[in-house]
């Protein structure tokens, strides 16, 4: 999940400033925006397509080329 930090917060072991977007595991981002520390990026996820979604889009991808 995005999030966006409102704070700032240390993420593993550095410091961030409010303003900087992380990308985190679900349960961490839900943790920071229940502490008020940060907010959802909404779309974020989908504006980068999962490697299936690339893999079915009607391209027929070879191997070796």
């Amino acid at each position: 999940m995005t999030i966006e930090l409102l704070k700032p917060h240390t993420h593993a072991g550095k410091r961030r400033n409010a303003g900087d977007r992380l990308e985190l595991p679900e349960a961490s981002a839900r943790w920071l925006i229940a502490q008020g520390s940060a907010k959802q990026i909404e779309g974020a996820a989908e504006a980068k397509p999962a490697r299936r979604d690339l893999a079915t889009s009607g391209t027929t991808l070879t191997k070796g080329d």
